[in-house]
C-alpha cells in the first residue's frame, strides 16, 4: 500500500512538472525563449503581470523574434482606446511569424471588449485542445467553468484552483477553501495564491494567519510591492486594540494641546499634507485651522474639559478612522465671570501618513448642554 502510494504521488508530481505551463504547444519562440514565455503566460493567468513583464522580456533577450512575448507585453498592457498601449504593442508584432495559436491570440488582444466573448468562442471552435484558447473562454467568477478548466489542463490550473477557492470562501467553506489554494500553490509558485490565502483568512476574520500568508507574498520582491498595503490592513487589524488605544489618547492629546495653547504638541497631530477643518459647537460654518486661528484669544477660560465614551470605526483598509466621542466641562466668560456648564458629542477623521495618525477633521455640536460661543 506505502509503495502505491508513494507511486501515485510520484506520478502526479512528474505529471505536472512534464507539463508545467504548456500554454503554447507550437511557438514562433526559439527553445530557450520558448520555455522561458510558457512561464510568462503562467504568471500572466495567476495576476502576476509584472513577473509576467519580466519574464517575456527575458524571453526577448535571448530571442528578439519572439512574438509570443510581444503578445504576454501586449496581453499585460491596457486596451484603454484613450491612454492604454496595448493597441501600439500590437503594431509591432509581424502576425505572419506567428503559430496557429498565437495567432488566435493576436486576433483576440485585438477584439473590442464587446466582440471578444463572439470571438473567444470562433477562436476555441478553432483550437479545442489549446490550454490558453480555453482559458481565454473561461470566466474567473463561473465556478463550474474553471472546475471543468482544471479537470481538463491540470498542469495549467493554479488561476483556475485560486479561483474555486474565492467560491469556497464565499460559501463559508474555508477547509475546502484552503485545500483548492494548496492544489494552486502546488501547480504554481508564485505570491497571487499567497495573497488569496491572505484575503481568504481575512473573510474567515483569522488577521494572523492573513497577515503571515501576506507576508510570504510580500517577500517574493518588497519594493513598491502590490501586495504591503494589504500587509499593512491586516497587522493592524491584528493590532487593533492598541490602535484604538493610541488614537483615543492622541485625540485627547489634542484636545490638551488646543486647552493649553500649546502648538508645537497640536502640531504633532495634524499634516501639511491635507488642510484640518473644523466645525465649532459654536454651529458656525466649517473653518480651516491654522496657526493664527489656534492662537487667537478667547473671550472665555475653560474651567473643566474632559473626553469620554470613545467609539472609533476603521475603514476597510483601515487607513482612516472615525473617532466618536462625548466631551463634558464647563468655561466662565472673562468678563461677566458667567460660567456655562459644556456638553458636546464630537467625531474626528484621522488618516494613516507615513509620519503616523493625523487628524483632518473634526465636528462638535451641543448635546445636552451648551458649545462654545461664538
Amino acid at each position: 500500500m506505502k509503495k502505491i502510494l508513494i507511486l501515485t504521488m510520484f506520478s502526479i508530481g512528474f505529471i505536472l512538472n512534464s507539463n508545467a505551463q504548456q500554454w503554447i504547444e507550437k511557438s514562433s519562440c526559439d527553445k530557450d525563449a520558448y520555455a522561458i514565455v510558457n512561464e510568462s503566460i503562467d504568471h500572466l493567468s495567476n495576476l502576476e503581470h509584472l513577473m509576467a513583464i519580466g519574464m517575456a522580456k527575458a524571453a526577448l533577450v535571448i530571442d528578439k523574434d519572439c512574438g509570443c512575448a510581444k503578445l504576454v507585453l501586449a496581453a499585460a498592457a491596457s486596451n484603454n482606446k484613450d491612454w492604454g498601449s496595448r493597441s501600439a504593442k500590437l503594431q509591432k508584432i509581424n502576425a505572419n511569424n506567428l503559430s496557429d495559436v498565437e495567432k488566435a491570440w493576436f486576433m483576440l488582444l485585438s477584439t473590442p471588449n464587446e466582440n471578444f466573448e463572439t470571438s473567444a468562442k470562433k477562436a476555441l471552435a478553432m483550437y479545442p485542445d489549446s490550454a490558453l484558447i480555453n482559458w481565454l473562454n473561461t470566466s474567473y467568477n463561473d465556478t463550474e467553468a474553471m472546475k471543468k478548466f482544471a479537470n481538463k489542463f491540470p498542469a495549467n490550473a493554479a488561476s483556475a484552483h485560486n479561483a474555486i477557492a474565492y467560491s469556497q470562501a464565499r460559501n463559508g467553506n474555508y477547509e475546502a477553501a484552503y485545500s483548492s489554494l494548496f492544489k494552486s500553490l502546488t501547480i504554481h509558485q508564485g505570491p497571487n495564491a499567497l495573497d488569496s490565502q491572505g484575503e481568504i483568512a481575512a473573510m474567515e476574520g483569522d488577521y494572523e494567519k492573513a497577515f503571515n500568508s501576506q507576508l510570504k507574498a510580500y517577500d517574493y520582491a518588497p519594493f513598491a510591492s502590490p501586495y504591503q498595503p494589504k500587509l499593512v490592513t491586516y497587522w493592524r487589524n491584528m493590532n487593533k486594540e492598541n490602535l484604538v488605544k493610541n488614537l483615543q489618547e492622541a485625540q485627547s492629546n489634542v484636545q490638551n494641546a488646543i486647552l493649553e495653547r500649546d502648538l508645537e504638541e497640536w502640531k504633532k497631530y495634524i499634516t501639511d499634507d491635507m488642510m484640518l477643518t473644523s466645525g465649532d459647537s459654536s454651529l458656525t460654518k466649517f473653518y480651516t485651522q491654522t496657526d493664527e486661528l489656534f492662537m487667537a484669544d478667547r473671550n472665555f477660560t475653560w474651567d473643566s474639559f474632559d473626553l469620554k465614551d470613545f467609539d472609533i470605526d476603521f475603514s476597510p483598509d483601515m487607513n482612516t478612522a472615525i473617532v466618536k466621542f462625548y466631551a463634558k466641562g464647563a468655561y466662565t466668560f472673562n468678563e461677566s465671570k458667567e460660567t456655562i456648564d459644556y456638553s458636546t458629542r464630537a467625531s474626528a477623521v484621522w488618516i494613516s501618513t507615513n509620519s503616523g495618525w493625523k487628524m483632518v477633521h473634526a465636528n462638535w455640536a451641543p448635546f445636552g448642554g451648551s458649545g462654545i460661543p461664538e
